[in-house]
């Protein structure tokens, strides 16, 4: 199978958590500067911004993502994360490498790799941007101080990564 010229955003979170839906809000953020309708993310479908980029959102990572992140060139994982992380934005690279956990949700970018490498023998180039939650009781707004990291992020994936 040979790659799609093309980048995913591939975000994930509990927007109903507060703070760990700071992915959705990034996307959705992001799906208003490209698109002049309402974009669903809760579709499950792959919504395209341009002829380069398209943006998938779910609840969690699955290993069944795994194919559908194969087909592109590269990926952009987008998540929360808590204080056991430094940094407020983290921006890394992702390589192949499985980790078992007896957990679903804890389906790491990097086991999505291999599992996509190992299925289908493509592995597209891939980052994990992780933005820092604060709050993470029952709400669908962030926190102001997310918020704004949210907002930081978008801007720098777009004007660095995408663009």
């Amino acid at each position: 199978m040979e790659y799609k010229k093309k980048s995913l955003l591939f975000g994930y979170g509990n927007p109903d958590r507060g703070d760990d839906g700071a992915a959705y809000h990034l996307l959705l953020s992001l799906c208003s500067k490209f698109e002049e309708r309402d974009v669903d993310l809760f579709s499950s479908e792959i919504t395209r911004l341009n002829s380069e980029i398209d943006v998938f959102y779910n609840f969690q990572l699955l290993p069944e993502h795994s194919e559908m992140v194969a087909s592109y060139q590269r990926v952009f994982f987008i998540d929360a994360h808590t204080s056991a992380i430094n940094e407020e934005i983290r921006f890394l690279p992702v390589k192949p490498e499985f980790k078992y956990s007896p957990f679903t949700h804890h389906f790491s970018p990097s086991s999505c790799l291999a599992v996509a490498e190992s299925s289908t023998d493509n592995c597209p180039d891939a980052w994990l941007l992780s933005i820092r939650g604060y709050e993470f009781g029952f709400s669908r707004e962030l926190s102001i101080k997310t918020s704004q990291l949210v907002n930081r992020a978008a801007k720098m994936l777009m004007h660095d990564y995408l663009i």
